[in-house]
């Protein structure tokens, strides 16, 4: 009777402790599961009508800041643009509109929690892709993240040179390297 006890009182201790984890997760956890969120909000196999579409856009466009810091660089140009809200939605919805499905992945967030708790940065993957597409999407990202009023929002997103990118091919009149 004893032995029964202590193992009901060990197992009441362990789902205490895991209910605590799940509903007060750590920083990194709950940036994990807000960038999950993300990607699945993000992805669709149908374009579904148009509330459903218009939902999905506002609850995409939920996860960012009323007004985001976005920095593009393609290998020709460099864009700097700060976008809003309502641009995410109305983007979003331009995509299902144009596109049968869509598929997002963010992958391997490496997560940096500020020295105050309650801003972080997050290195991670991104790899989209649609069915008009050839090739997949794959870029290096950065995202700045803030914790307000308990929940995680993205500030700004900018993309990571990185070394391997190809040269810009050379344009007509440039003399080639010996």
């Amino acid at each position: 009777k004893l032995a029964r006890n202590l193992i009901l009182i060990g197992l009441l201790v362990a789902l205490s402790v895991w209910l605590w984890r799940y509903f007060h997760p750590s920083p990194q956890d709950a940036i994990r599961r807000r960038l999950a969120d993300v990607a699945r909000t993000a992805s669709y196999t149908e374009p579904g009508g148009l509330f459903a579409r218009a939902a999905k856009a506002q609850k995409l466009a939920s996860y960012f800041a009323p007004e985001i810091a976005v920095r593009i660089d393609l290998p020709d140009q460099t864009r700097h643009e700060a976008a809003s809200r309502d641009e995410i939605m109305q983007r979003m919805l331009a995509l299902r509109t144009f596109s049968r499905s869509f598929k997002l992945e963010l992958l391997d967030p490496n997560i940096t929690v500020g020295a105050d708790g309650k801003s972080a940065s997050v290195d991670l993957t991104l790899r989209a892709e649609t069915p008009a597409d050839q090739y997949q999407i794959v870029q290096e990202i950065k995202c700045t993240l803030r914790q307000i009023d308990g929940e995680w929002i993205i500030i700004r997103v900018e993309t990571i040179r990185t070394l391997n990118r190809a040269p810009s091919p050379p344009r007509r009149g440039t003399p080639a390297l010996a």
